[in-house]
């Protein structure tokens, strides 16, 4: 059945409404971060903290990074992105910011669409769909339910922590997604980059390591069960899990962590079922609206496509559950530290929404990339004012 020209024009009229929501949204997002300047451990993270001094150079990071590890805590790779953006100046970290926060949308709508398992068609690579909206969609998600907007995505020891770490968490997940589907070429030089890039996912943060690593191995051994992967490009999903493993080990049990829970009293005081309230509570505090729109995406799937969930969503559900769950072994569980878990479950309510909106029936993907972009403009005013 042909497009009638009001239809034409209805999706015209919903493409140019996402195009400007999407530049709006990101030069907010500039604002925003602009109005945040650099406080509390960034002033820390700004010095050797070996010896004091402002950091002059990469030789002082490297410093820096082995008296954390030994002092403070494990988190070397994280925190040294973190001093190397700090010494680009406000200005230059809040652009740093602003194109991590950008590839991390980016990448939550690739992986939406890999796991979804909606084929890219000719139309899609040239179209507002393929370029802009799912992205966009994403972005939207990524800061409409963030647990905390200013802590996670512009303080800049969280921006770090967070957001950078989770553009190689997600890549990791990507490449693994990627693994699963014959007919797609292994990436070039993948056999080498699993190394680095398996090693700073377990080596990001102590929930999120763990828990990459272990939807890595179940992936993995799944697929072998199965015959679906073999040869080099199974060798390659080993070896990643494998240095995921490496890494996570490396981030827990570094002597600074031991250190810095003397630090932490009064919270190792609370009682085992204490912390599980805490638990329990930060479900409701800090992933509602990531949990609301994934409730709202399966309900969206059953309703229109009317199959069983994609393998891959159950997959970054695990991850995110076991990310939430590795949190009951901190002395406590700050909202932001629910920021990666947040990102899985939108990813995972990202592919749904691919598979049971991305058609040619009308404008009802654009339609929630709108509502998604606005709900994160709110978000970012109430910064701004």
């Amino acid at each position: 059945m042909k497009e009638t020209s009001a239809s034409k024009n209805h999706k015209s009229a919903a493409a140019i409404a996402v195009g400007f929501l999407t530049v709006a949204a990101v030069c907010m997002l500039f604002a925003v971060n602009v109005k945040v300047p650099f406080m509390m451990d960034d002033f820390w993270y700004s010095t050797n903290l070996a010896t004091g001094e402002p950091l002059s150079g990469f030789g002082d990071v490297i410093e820096s990074q082995i008296w954390h590890y030994l002092n403070w805590g494990g988190r070397s790779i994280t925190h040294g992105f973190l001093q190397l953006s700090l010494m680009c100046g406000e200005i230059g970290a809040d652009v740093i910011n602003v194109l991590m926060t950008i590839v991390l949308a980016l990448e939550m709508g690739c992986l939406a669409r890999l796991v979804s398992g909606r084929k890219k068609s000719e139309k899609d690579d040239t179209s507002l769909f393929g370029k802009v909206t799912l992205p966009a969609m994403m972005l939207g998600l990524l800061i409409a339910c963030c647990p905390n907007f200013r802590m996670s995505m512009l303080w800049q020891a969280g921006c770090a922590n967070y957001v950078y770490s989770s553009v190689w968490i997600l890549a990791f997940y990507i490449v693994y997604i990627r693994a699963l589907d014959p007919g797609k070429k292994d990436i070039p030089g993948s056999g080498l980059f699993m190394i680095p890039l398996g090693l700073i996912t377990g080596w990001s943060t102590e929930n999120m390591g763990p828990s990459a690593f272990l939807v890595a191995a179940a992936v993995t051994y799944s697929a072998y069960k199965k015959g679906s992967v073999r040869g080099t490009r199974l060798v390659q999903m080993i070896e990643g899990a494998f240095f995921a493993l490496v890494g996570s080990v490396i981030c827990i049990l570094a002597p600074g962590n031991s250190v810095r829970t003397l630090d932490s009293t009064d919270d190792l005081a609370l009682t085992f079922p204490e912390r599980m309230l805490q638990m329990l509570k930060g479900v409701g505090l800090y992933m509602f609206p990531a949990l609301v729109i994934l409730v709202f995406s399966i309900i969206i799937y059953k309703t229109t496509v009317k199959d069983k969930l994609p393998a891959f969503v159950w997959y970054l559900l695990a991850g995110a559950l076991l990310s939430y769950g590795a949190m009951i072994m901190s002395p406590h569980y700050p909202d932001r530290a629910a920021f990666g878990t947040c990102v899985l479950i939108e990813a995972a309510s990202g592919a749904l929404m691919v598979r049971a909106l991305s058609d040619d029936k009308g404008s009802r993907f654009e339609a929630v990339t709108i509502v998604m972009l606005l709900s994160a403009a709110f978000v970012m005013l109430y910064v701004l004012i």
